[in-house]
C-alpha cells in the first residue's frame, strides 16, 4: 500500500535527521528572533522578517567540534517549528520533501513517492486533509487490482483532498510523514564522533560544518547556524548527498494551516466505496 510507504519515508528522514544530530546535552545558545510562517492549501510558507539584534557568532575557535555539536542538538532540539526540504533514498528509489510542521501538529507541504506519485498534505492537531495527484490514484487503483478505474478516480478526485477520522490508516499513515519535528529533536543514543569543518554559507545562512562519524562508520556532513542559535541547517550523508539530505529553514515561525473548502474535500470512506463498486 502506498500508506507504507509514506511512513517508511518518514521513518527514513528522522532516521536521517537524528543520526546526525545524536549529540545530547543542554546548552542556552544566544537568542534569534523569528518571523511568521504561513501554510495554506498550495502548502506554501511565506516569512514576515522581524528586526533583531547583531546576532552571536557559534565559537568555533575554541569549542571543541563535539561541544558545538552538542550545542547543535541542544539548539534543535528545542525547536518548535521548522520547514524541511530534502530526499531519501532508499534501496535505489528516492523520495522528495518540502513541509513547514510544528509540534501543535499543525504541517503543510507535499511528499513526492517513488513509483507512486506526489501527494499534498495538510494537517492540523485534529483534520487530515491528502491530495494525490493522478499518477497516485492511477499507481493506487492498480494495485488494487482496479487499474481500469483510474480514470474515473481522476476525475472523482480532481482538484479535491481526501479526510478521514483516526481509524482511516492510509490518511493518518500518511501524514505520520509531518512529525518531521520529532524526528529531527528525538534524542538518538546511538554514539557519534566528530571532527571540525570549515566555514561557509549554506542556503543564506552563515554555517560551520562538522563531519559527524556513527558507530556503523556511515557518515553525515552537518552545516550548522554559526549566528545566532546554532540551528542545524543542513544535513546529509557523506558518500550520497544529492540522494540523502534535509535542509532545515523558518526556525521557530508559527505554521497556519488554512483548511480546504467543503466541496472540495471526500471522506476517505466514501473513495473506498467507489474503489469497491468499480
Amino acid at each position: 500500500m502506498p500508506s507504507k510507504r509514506l511512513a517508511a519515508t518518514a521513518l527514513l528522514c528522522a532516521a536521517l535527521a537524528t543520526t546526525a544530530t545524536a549529540c545530547g546535552g543542554e546548552t542556552k545558545p544566544a537568542p534569534k528572533a523569528a518571523g511568521t510562517a504561513t501554510a495554506s492549501a498550495s502548502a506554501t510558507a511565506s516569512a514576515s522578517a522581524t528586526s533583531s539584534p547583531t546576532p552571536a557568532a557559534l565559537a568555533v575557535d575554541t569549542l571543541s567540534a563535539g561541544e558545538i555539536a552538542k550545542q547543535a542538538r541542544a539548539a534543535t532540539a528545542a525547536l518548535s517549528s521548522v520547514k524541511v526540504v530534502g530526499t531519501v533514498t532508499d534501496e535505489g528509489e528516492t523520495t522528495s520533501l518540502s513541509l513547514v510542521a510544528d509540534r501543535k501538529g499543525n504541517c503543510a507541504g507535499t511528499v513526492s513517492v517513488p513509483k507512486m506519485g506526489q501527494v499534498e498534505i495538510l494537517r492540523t492537531n485534529t483534520q487530515i486533509w491528502l491530495k494525490p495527484d493522478t499518477a497516485f490514484w492511477t499507481a493506487m487503483a492498480t494495485q488494487q487490482g482496479n487499474a481500469k478505474i483510474a480514470p474515473q478516480l481522476a476525475e472523482l478526485l480532481k482538484g479535491r483532498y481526501l479526510t478521514g477520522g483516526p481509524n482511516d490508516k492510509v490518511v493518518t499513515q500518511t501524514a505520520e510523514v509531518c512529525n518531521v519535528v520529532e524526528g529531527i529533536t528525538k534524542e538518538d543514543d546511538t554514539p557519534s564522533t566528530y571532527a571540525k569543518g570549515s566555514a561557509g554559507t549554506t542556503n543564506g545562512y552563515k554555517t560551520f560544518s562538522l563531519t559527524a562519524t556513527g558507530a556503523d562508520g556511515d557518515r553525515s556532513t552537518l552545516q550548522i547556524a554559526a549566528e545566532g542559535k546554532p540551528f542545524l541547517v543542513r544535513i546529509e550523508k557523506a558518500d550520497s548527498p544529492q540522494a540523502n539530505h534535509m535542509d532545515l529553514s523558518d526556525f521557530d515561525k508559527p505554521v497556519t494551516v488554512q483548511a480546504p473548502p467543503a466541496d472540495n474535500v471526500i471522506d476517505y470512506s466514501v473513495f473506498q466505496n467507489k474503489l469497491k463498486d468499480a
